[in-house]
C-alpha cells in the first residue's frame, strides 16, 4: 500500500515491519524478520538473550580506514487503541493508511516510534549507492517498558564510538541530552463496607493522551485522573468505590472512571459546575460526564479512600520546571490507577534534566509516599544522556544538514528518555545524538508520521554517511 510513496525503500520496510506484532517484550517475530533480512544480504549479525540484534555491514570501497558508525533504533512499540477497536496487538498487524502528508494506523498507535527508525536503518543497509564507513546497526528491545534491551546490550562487540539513534520524532532538531526518568508502581490496601448512600460516577474519555516525556508540556492534553480528583476534593466528604484509568507509566492517561458516594448535599451542583469549567478549557471533543445514579453497594473504608485521593491530588504532575525558552526541564506523570479486590494500584513517574531538580523532587515524593503509606511494589530508574561540552558528532550532523537544506539543525535537550544514557554509561567515550522525522501524538491512537519529513531525513542520512 505504501509502495508508491517516496522514499519508497523506507516506506516498504516500514510497511513490512508494521505487519509484525511487536508489543514491548514480544519482539521475537521482528527479530526473526531482521535475521532473515541480514542472511538474505550476506550481512554479519548476532543476537543476545534480550531480543537485541546487531547487523554489521563492512565499509564501502575507499572508506575502509574511516571510523565505524553505529545506527540505532528500538523494535518495540506502544500499544494503544480506540475503545471501539477490536485490534489484537499480540497477533494482528497494523492497518496503515495515507491521510494527506501523514501515515496513520486505523484505530491504533502507528508504531512509527520507533518503527520508522528501524525502516530507515534497513533502507541504509539495503542501499548500495551509499558509500558509508563500517556500519554497526543496533536494534534494541523493550524500550517502551523496561529498557532491558539497552540495559543488557554488550557494547564490547561494538567498535564504534559514535552512535546515531533514529528515535527522535522532531525533524530538524538533534537531541544531544535527555532526562533521567524514575518510575514507580505503588498500592494501598483497603477493606470494604456496605453503603446505602446515593452513588455517583465521573467518566472521562477521549483526552489526547500522548508521550509522558515528549508531550508533557502541552497543558491542553490534560490528565483525567488528576482532573477527576480535583472535583472530588471540592466535595470534601467522599468515599471511593472504584477508580480506574490510564494504561501505562510512560503514557499520559486518556480516560478514567471514578465511582464514589458523598454526604455533600450540593454534590451534583458542584460537580456539574466543575465539569463545565473543565470542558471549556479542554474543548468539545473530550468526554466528561456525571452519572448521578451509579449503582454502588460497597465502598472503600474512609481512611484508605482518603489516602488515595490525597496522594493523587498532591502528586506533582505535568510540566513542573521550564527553562526561559519554555522547554520542560522537569515533569511528573500520574499515569495509571486500578482498583482490585483488596487494593488500589497506582503508577507514576518523574523526569528531570537537572540533577538538583531530581534530588529535590525525590526527597519530597519520598515524604509524600510515607505520609500516605503507599507501598512501593516496583520502581526503576532510566538513565539520561548527559550534555557534553563538545559533541563533534552533533557538529558534523549540523554541518551536513545546513549544506543540504540551508537550515540550522537545532540542538535540543529533551524530557524524553532515550537509550543513549545506558550506552554512554557503559562506554563513556561514546558520542551520541538522536534524530528522526516528524511524528505527532506518539503513544496515542492519533499517532501520525509525516511523509515529507521522512523524505528529508532519508536524504539527510544518505548524505551524512556519504560524507563521513
Amino acid at each position: 500500500m505504501l509502495e508508491g510513496l517516496k522514499p519508497c525503500k523506507v516506506m516498504r520496510f516500514f510497511e513490512e515491519i508494521s505487519k509484525i506484532p511487536r508489543r514491548s517484550g514480544e519482539e521475537d517475530k521482528v527479530v526473526e524478520y531482521l535475521k532473515k533480512f541480514a542472511i538474505e544480504r550476506n550481512l554479519e549479525y548476532y543476537t543476545d538473550n534480550y531480543r537485541n540484534i546487531v547487523i554489521k555491514k563492512e565499509a564501502s570501497q575507499g572508506k575502509e580506514n574511516s571510523p565505524a558508525i553505529a545506527l540505532q533504533a528500538h523494535t518495540d512499540m506502544i500499544c494503544e487503541k480506540l475503545p471501539e477497536s477490536n485490534h489484537d496487538f499480540s497477533k494482528d498487524g497494523l492497518e496503515l493508511y495515507v491521510d494527506g502528508d501523514f501515515i496513520r494506523a486505523k484505530g491504533t498507535t502507528l508504531g512509527a516510534d520507533n518503527g520508522i527508525g528501524v525502516a530507515i536503518i534497513l533502507a541504509v543497509l539495503d542501499c548500495e549507492k551509499i558509500k558509508a564507513p563500517k556500519l554497526e546497526c543496533i536494534f534494541t528491545s523493550e524500550e517502551e517498558t523496561t529498557m532491558l534491551g539497552a540495559i543488557n546490550l554488550d557494547l564490547a562487540n561494538i567498535e564504534s564510538n559514535r552512535i546515531i539513534s533514529l528515535d527522535n520524532g522532531k525533524e530538524g532538531k538533534i537531541l544531544i541530552s535527555s532526562a533521567e526518568c524514575n518510575e514507580w508502581k505503588g498500592k494501598v490496601n483497603f477493606t470494604r463496607k456496605e453503603t446505602a448512600k446515593p452513588g455517583f460516577e465521573l467518566i472521562y474519555d477521549n483526552f489526547k493522551g500522548g508521550h509522558s516525556g515528549g508531550n508533557i508540556g502541552d497543558e491542553t492534553r490534560g490528565n483525567p485522573i488528576k482532573l477527576a480528583i480535583e472535583i472530588l476534593k471540592k466535595l470534601e466528604d467522599v468515599q471511593l468505590a472504584d477508580i480506574t484509568g490510564g494504561s501505562q507509566v510512560n503514557v499520559i492517561p486518556r480516560e478514567v472512571s471514578v465511582k464514589f458516594v458523598t454526604e455533600n448535599k450540593n454534590a451534583e451542583e458542584i460537580i456539574i459546575k466543575e465539569i463545565t469549567k473543565q470542558k471549556e478549557f479542554y474543548g468539545k471533543d473530550v468526554k466528561i460526564e456525571l452519572n448521578k445514579d451509579a449503582e454502588i453497594t460497597e465502598v472503600i473504608n474512609k481512611e484508605n479512600s482518603n489516602k488515595i485521593i490525597d496522594f493523587i491530588e498532591e502528586f506533582q504532575s505535568g510540566a513542573i520546571k521550564k527553562e526561559e525558552q519554555g522547554n520542560v526541564l522537569q515533569s511528573g506523570n500520574m499515569a495509571k490507577v486500578r482498583t482490585n479486590e483488596n487494593d488500589i494500584e497506582i503508577e507514576f513517574s518523574e523526569r528531570s534534566n537537572v540533577p538538583e531538580f531530581e534530588k529535590e523532587y525525590l526527597e519530597n515524593l519520598e515524604s509524600l509516599i510515607k505520609k500516605y503509606d503507599i507501598e512501593i511494589v516496583w520502581n526503576q530508574t532510566l538513565k539520561g544522556v548527559p550534555k557534553r561540552e563538545k559533541n563533534t558528532l552533533a557538529s558534523e550532523c549540523e554541518k551536513v544538514y545546513k549544506e543540504l537544506y540551508n537550515e540550522e539543525m537545532e540542538e535540543i535537550v529533551s524530557q524524553g528518555v532515550v537509550e543513549g544514557g545506558f550506552f554512554i554509561n557503559k562506554k563513556p567515550s561514546c558520542e551520541y545524538v538522536c534524530i528522526g522525522p516528524n511524528i505527532f501524538d506518539v503513544h496515542s491512537p492519533s499517532e501520525r508520521l509525516s511523509i515529507g519529513s521522512t523524505k528529508k531525513i532519508w536524504k539527510f542520512i544518505k548524505e551524512l554517511l556519504n560524507k563521513m
